[in-house]
C-alpha cells in the first residue's frame, strides 16, 4: 500500500503542466523565427554549431527531475517496517497514611516528619519519572496528580498534616484503590505505588486489592513507620505545642504500634519492597536504589508495524537528473566551412 504525507504537494505538478505547455509554445515560435531568419542553407551554417535534440533533452531532464523532487516531497510511504518501542521510567504515586497514629512520637520528631524527610530524598532522586500524592486516613483524596514537577511535589509533600482528612481511621483499602486509578492509565512507564503507613488497618481487605494490583502490573513498596513498642499520640493546641497524650476511654494513654505484618505481606504480594523506617538515618536507600534501577531498565519492547518513508529514492533520482542535465553539452565542437563565399 502507498499513502503520502503531504497529498496537498501534488497541486505543484499543475505549474510542471503550465512549464511544459509553455515550453512547446516558445519552441514553436523559435520555429518559425528561425524558418524567417534565412534560407535553409544559410541557416545550417550560422545554427550548426547548436545541437538542438541535446537542448530537448535537457529541458526533458529538468522537467523530470522537477517532477522527482515534487514526489520526494509529497513524503511517499511505501509497504511497513516493523520497529521496536522501547518502554522506559516510572509512574509513581506516593499513598500517605495522614491519620492521627502518625503524629505518634515513637519515631522522632513524629511518624509523619520522618515519613515526609524519607519521601523528600525519594523525590530529589527522581529522573524525569511521573510523581503524584495520596493522602488517607478514613477516607483518600488525591492530593497532587501525577507530575514531573518536583518542586511542586515537595511543595505539596510539605503541606501535609494529620489535619488534611477529618474521618479518621487507616483505610489502607480505600488508598490503594484511588492509588491503583491513577497509574492503571496505558502509558510506557513502570508502575509503581509506595504505601507509606503504621500499618493500622481498621476497615477495608487490603489483600483482595493488592493481589488485583499485581495482576494488573502495578508494583507496590512499602513503608513501615513506627517502631514495635510503639508510642504515644500527642494532643497538639494551636501553636503545635503538645498538651497531652491521646487516652481510651478508661483514661489510659493509647499507644499506636507499627502492624509489620500487614505491610510485609502487601509487599510480598506484589514483588515490592517492604522498608520499616524508625530513627535510623537513610532509611529508604534501598527504595532509593529500585527506583534507580527501574529508571534504567527497560521494559518488553513492543513490535508494531507502520509506514516506511521513501522520499529519499526520488530525492536521488531528481538529484541525478539534474546532474546528467548539467553535463550535457548543447553546442558542437566542429564546425561547418562557409561553402558559398565563392558562389555567386
Amino acid at each position: 500500500m502507498v499513502q503520502f504525507e503531504h497529498p496537498i504537494l501534488f497541486y505543484l505538478f499543475i505549474i510542471i503542466l503550465g512549464m511544459i505547455i509553455m515550453n512547446y509554445i516558445i519552441s514553436k515560435k523559435d520555429k518559425m523565427r528561425f524558418k524567417k531568419l534565412a534560407n535553409n542553407h544559410n541557416r545550417n551554417f550560422l545554427l550548426n554549431r547548436i545541437q538542438f535534440g541535446k537542448i530537448k533533452l535537457r529541458n526533458g531532464l529538468f522537467i523530470l527531475g522537477t517532477c522527482f523532487m515534487i514526489i520526494s516531497a509529497v513524503g511517499p510511504q511505501i509497504g511497513t517496517k516493523l520497529t521496536e518501542l522501547k518502554r522506559e521510567g516510572v509512574d509513581l504515586i506516593i499513598a500517605l497514611d495522614v491519620s492521627t497514629s502518625m503524629d505518634a512520637v515513637d519515631v522522632k520528631p513524629s511518624r509523619l516528619e520522618k515519613a515526609k524527610y524519607e519521601l523528600s530524598r525519594l523525590i530529589n532522586s527522581l529522573k524525569g519519572d511521573r510523581i503524584g500524592l495520596v493522602v488517607f486516613a478514613g477516607t483518600a483524596h488525591l492530593h497532587l496528580p501525577l507530575t514531573t514537577d518536583y518542586s511542586a511535589a515537595r511543595l505539596f509533600l510539605q503541606s501535609i498534616t494529620t489535619e488534611l482528612i477529618s474521618t479518621q481511621g487507616t483505610d489502607l483499602s480505600s488508598a490503594l484503590s484511588l492509588a491503583i486509578n491513577q497509574v492503571i492509565e496505558d502509558t510506557d512507564q513502570f508502575k509503581v505505588i509506595v504505601l507509606v503507613s503504621d500499618g493500622e488497618d481498621h476497615q477495608g481487605s487490603i489483600m483482595d486489592l493488592t493481589k488485583e494490583a499485581t495482576n494488573m502490573g502495578v508494583m507496590i513498596h512499602t513503608l513501615g513507620i513506627g517502631t514495635s513498642a510503639g508510642g504515644p499520640i500527642p494532643i497538639l493546641d494551636d501553636d503545635g505545642n503538645r498538651v497531652e497524650f491521646k487516652k481510651d476511654h478508661d483514661g489510659n494513654i493509647v499507644t499506636t504500634k507499627l502492624n509489620d505484618v500487614v505491610l510485609n505481606e502487601i509487599a510480598y504480594t506484589s514483588g515490592g519492597k517492604y522498608i520499616r523506617v524508625e530513627n535510623q538515618a537513610n532509611a529508604i536507600i534501598p527504595l532509593l536504589e529500585e527506583i534507580d534501577e527501574m529508571e534504567k531498565r527497560e521494559i518488553k519492547a513492543h513490535i508494531f508495524s507502520q509506514y516506511e518513508n521513501r522520499y529519499r529514492y526520488f530525492l536521488g533520482l531528481a538529484l541525478l537528473c539534474f546532474l546528467v542535465e548539467f553535463f550535457i553539452p548543447t553546442r558542437s565542437s566542429k564546425e561547418l566551412a562557409w561553402e558559398g563565399r565563392f558562389h555567386q
